[in-house]
């Protein structure tokens, strides 16, 4: 694919604007039959115009492109189900699609498409619609003959073989910097830290690999870690070593570093297997340095947070604290914080916490020389 378009304009989207330089294609529009028409996508994520219309003239932009990326499965999800019915967005959505299969564009789904009713419309008109793969062909081939999951059987014996499993891995992923990035809540900024500290060490001549658990990693050439999109391929309980079999890849690469941004919340939450898995996947990193980021009311979770960082993920005490310049309260709305108030919250962090720094999201690629310091001192 050459000349992309995407659809809609929300999180997902917002994320491959503002990193499109780690992609090999172009973006030449976005579509959104909500939000910010007539706009410059690039503008509104980054502050400078780049020529990407957000638009709802379907008719025009699929004309100059050859791929369609869809950030939606075509029904309501998450925060978006009144705003679906209201603007009537499962036809708008399937128009979108009719046009594209017209013209005979690539379409391409960064979620699993489960919904039945949608599943049978697309059978029903002939439309195929790729959804990326999670796992990269030769990591797929590594968890094979690598790791020797239990068969399912007798759960007691299967319980007790997955022993033999965590001993066979303890001896690897030692010489490579590992950095986690995680989260006292959702939608506070881990993909963006992530990536700009990603595109900041490339530059800085590193080696680096990004797990990175948006649904989008395959457009970015990098491995995912997206758990639901693993689950539709693999059992749950081979995702901690799916995380790890990742960073062994990254090891036998060459790579210096390996980038993990956490999925939600590093808090457990009501649902007792993913709480489960999340300390799963954190004990299989142990992550070299942490990196947090915290909200502005968020004391007590970072309490939390680091406890459970310091217990499950072998780190004293985190290389970094983050806080956002915005975060989401509704969809497509979203509180601004002044700099004034970015300030004021850092110090507060500094007063309160053992942190080498704190910084804003947004300027999280300060610290990338600070890693290569780091780095250079442990290897020394």
């Amino acid at each position: 694919m050459d000349n992309v378009v995407l659809y809609p304009f929300n999180k997902i989207t917002q994320g491959m604007v503002r990193f499109r330089d780690l992609t090999d294609f172009r973006i030449v529009a976005v579509v959104d039959f909500v939000l910010h028409k007539g706009k410059d996508a690039a503008e509104l994520v980054a502050g400078r115009a780049a020529g990407i219309p957000i638009t709802d003239n379907i008719e025009e932009v699929l004309e100059a492109a050859d791929t369609l990326i869809l950030n939606d499965p075509g029904t309501s999800f998450g925060n978006n189900e009144s705003v679906y019915g209201e603007h009537n967005l499962t036809q708008l959505w399937r128009m979108l699609v009719i046009r594209a299969h017209e013209r005979k564009l690539r379409i391409i789904s960064v979620h699993e498409i489960i919904d039945g009713p949608t599943l049978e419309w697309l059978l029903k008109n002939g439309i195929t619609i790729e959804v990326e793969p999670q796992i990269p062909t030769s990591l797929e081939h590594r968890l094979q003959a690598e790791y020797v999951f239990p068969s399912p059987g007798d759960e007691v014996a299967t319980y007790l073989s997955y022993f033999d499993v965590d001993a066979q891995i303890t001896a690897y992923n030692h010489n490579i910097c590992k950095v986690g990035i995680f989260a006292t809540r959702g939608c506070l900024g881990k993909f963006t830290a992530q990536m700009s500290l990603f595109r900041e060490l490339k530059q800085a001549g590193e080696k680096v690999k990004a797990i990175i658990t948006e649904p989008t990693a395959s457009l970015f050439n990098q491995p995912g870690g997206d758990i639901m999109k693993f689950i539709a391929r693999r059992p749950l309980n081979q995702y901690p070593y799916y995380i790890h079999a990742a960073v062994r890849e990254a090891e036998s690469e060459g790579c210096d570093y390996v980038l993990l941004s956490g999925q939600g919340s590093l808090l457990p939450n009501e649902n007792f297997v993913i709480a489960a898995t999340k300390v799963s996947y954190l004990r299989a990193f142990r992550p070299d340095l942490t990196i947090l980021i915290a909200g502005y009311d968020d004391d007590e979770q970072i309490r939390d947070s680091l406890d459970i960082l310091r217990i499950y993920g072998n780190a004293s005490r985190p290389f970094a604290i983050l806080i956002p310049d915005k975060y989401e309260v509704d969809f497509g709305e979203y509180i601004w914080k002044t700099p004034e108030e970015i300030e004021r919250r850092k110090a507060e962090i500094r007063s309160r916490f053992e942190a080498e720094h704190v910084e804003s999201v947004l300027d999280i690629g300060r610290l990338a020389a600070k890693l290569s310091q780091y780095k250079k001192t442990v290897r020394l």
